[in-house]
């Protein structure tokens, strides 16, 4: 049995509220946990932690997880605010077997109390951005320092994508997912394809001469699917609400909820099982930088049986596409691919559900990550 540290943000400021990132990092501890190893989960926050954030923790670990094997740590000075103590989690580091990073978090040093576990993986989430931005810097201060770098952008370091490696060997790892936290037998509450998402996150990049815009610009060429395809769809948008695109994605047929449908990972979970399938664009950043980047979200619409439609980013180079998941470019591709998946939906279903088991099995992409690391894949007691 090895013992493992995972480190993320689960109830801070920047993910307090967002069901699909606690569903993400949960479902990571749980694939570890499952392979018979000794998980403990940190968070550090960079001041003191509000209210909010402290009943978020408390809630999602005691729902979720253990509160006697998590602890919510200041960044600056390791001091325990939840959970296990400095001291605990001083004492289980001393005798850890390896350090989880689930995404990058732009400091070179490592945390407080974990200065000395080797070896040090970083499962990177946002190979575009996170590429471009180390390489304008230095790679260590966006990255940190690690042993073993992954990524979820399938593309990068090949010949399929021009992202820039930053002198770093990496790794792809498909978003893990907890293949019994997704029954398939559920009821189809909404008839529809829907996604979950933020219109105007991340900003934008310069990219060989062209400049790659957040999801509101790559939602502007399918801004008329909902006509194309003869149906509405529909999205979870964290979007303000004077937001001029607002209007516009009412008047072309979408149909907008608040991000408070799916603020915890239960209500995340029910409101994927419960779709019909998954449209959804990309960030330009995934999208022109022909990352490969698949998302955690469509991950679990997968696992739940649900069929994806999405904006290509080069995931279709090495994820089998054409049935369960749909790659496009256009909104006429889009439209023919929801058409198709509405004309033999059975057939999609059962292969969304195959492809989350081929590809997406937590145990085994995380079994394979430990075993690159030297560290037992499963545990043997």
């Amino acid at each position: 049995m090895a013992r493992l540290i995972a480190v993320e943000d689960l109830a801070g400021p920047s993910v307090l509220g967002r069901g699909g990132h606690a569903m993400h990092v949960l479902q990571i501890l749980e694939g570890l946990r499952r392979l018979g190893h000794d998980v403990v989960f940190l968070e550090y926050l960079d001041g003191p932690p509000s209210r909010g954030s402290m009943r978020s923790f408390a809630s999602l670990v005691a729902g979720w997880w253990d509160l006697e094997r998590a602890a919510l740590l200041d960044g600056t000075s390791g001091v325990s605010h939840a959970g296990m103590s400095s001291a605990a989690v001083s004492e289980f580091a001393a005798g850890a077997d390896a350090v989880l990073t689930l995404a990058a978090h732009y400091r070179a040093d490592p945390w407080p109390l974990l200065e000395e576990v080797r070896p040090r993986l970083l499962l990177e989430q946002d190979p575009g951005y996170t590429h471009l931005w180390a390489a304008d810097d230095d790679p260590a201060a966006i990255f940190g320092v690690h042993d073993l770098y992954f990524t979820v952008g399938a593309n990068v370091g090949t010949r399929r994508s021009e992202i820039p490696t930053c002198g770093i060997d990496w790794h792809p790892l498909w978003p893990p997912v907890v293949l019994d936290w997704w029954p398939t037998a559920r009821r189809i509450a909404t008839d529809r394809f829907t996604t979950i998402g933020a219109w105007r996150d991340y900003g934008y990049l310069e990219f060989q001469g062209r400049t790659l815009g957040p999801k509101v610009d790559e939602f502007e060429a399918f801004l008329d699917l909902p006509a194309r395809a003869g149906e509405p769809l529909e999205l979870v948008l964290a979007i303000e609400l004077d937001d001029p695109d607002h209007e516009r994605l009412l008047d072309s047929g979408w149909l907008l909820r608040y991000p408070q449908t799916v603020a915890t990972p239960a209500l995340y979970r029910d409101y994927v099982c419960g779709s019909l399938g998954e449209f959804s664009c990309a960030k330009g950043g995934y999208v022109g930088t022909r990352s490969g980047w698949f998302s955690d979200r469509s991950a679990c619409y997968l696992a739940a049986g649900r069929p994806v439609v999405l904006q290509s980013t080069g995931f279709e180079d090495v994820l089998p596409c054409g049935a369960g998941a749909i790659a496009v470019t256009t909104a006429d591709e889009a439209a023919a691919a929801i058409a198709e998946v509405r004309g033999d939906y059975p057939r999609h279903a059962a292969a969304a559900r195959e492809l989350a088991r081929e590809f997406f099995d937590a145990e085994a992409l995380l079994g394979d990550a430990l075993e690159l690391a030297g560290v037992p894949r499963r545990s043997t007691a």
